[in-house]
């Protein structure tokens, strides 16, 4: 099966937009349906898999090289990689779930610093890093 090229780099966004819209609109609504929240954990965890697959595949910088320039915080690499979608799904859940700036702040600062982390993987990745000569 071939999937053209545009429509094959947007589908771990349209997964985790799908994910996202749903349990927005199921949230917000005054069902609570358990299959739709289980969609929408289908939908979100799909995408960020697809993601960062993808981004492991294409990555063109070392990820051996790179360190913790202070080693102060040493993450298992499986809570790494998904660190930006935690971040976003957490923040999504404040500003949901919790009333008043109680959630509206954390959340969007959680989906803020999700946001963040994803760009600047994405852009770090894609960068050739330099190699040292001995």
């Amino acid at each position: 099966m071939y999937i053209h090229k545009p429509v094959y780099e947007l589908l771990p966004y349209l997964y985790i937009t799908t994910g996202v819209t749903l349990y927005v609109m199921e949230s917000f609504s005054s069902f609570g349906s358990p299959l739709v929240y289980l969609s929408t954990a289908m939908f979100y965890t799909a995408g960020a898999l697809v993601w960062v697959a993808r981004s492991a595949y294409r990555r063109t910088n070392s990820k051996y090289r790179v360190e913790n320039r202070k080693n102060m915080i040493q993450f298992p690499e499986v809570v790494y990689e998904y660190l930006p979608f935690i971040y976003l799904a957490l923040g999504l859940v404040f500003v949901s779930q919790v009333p008043g700036l109680y959630g509206l702040i954390p959340g969007m600062l959680l989906s803020l610093a999700g946001a963040l982390v994803w760009m600047i993987r994405a852009i770090y990745r894609s960068q050739e890093v330099p190699s040292v000569r001995s």
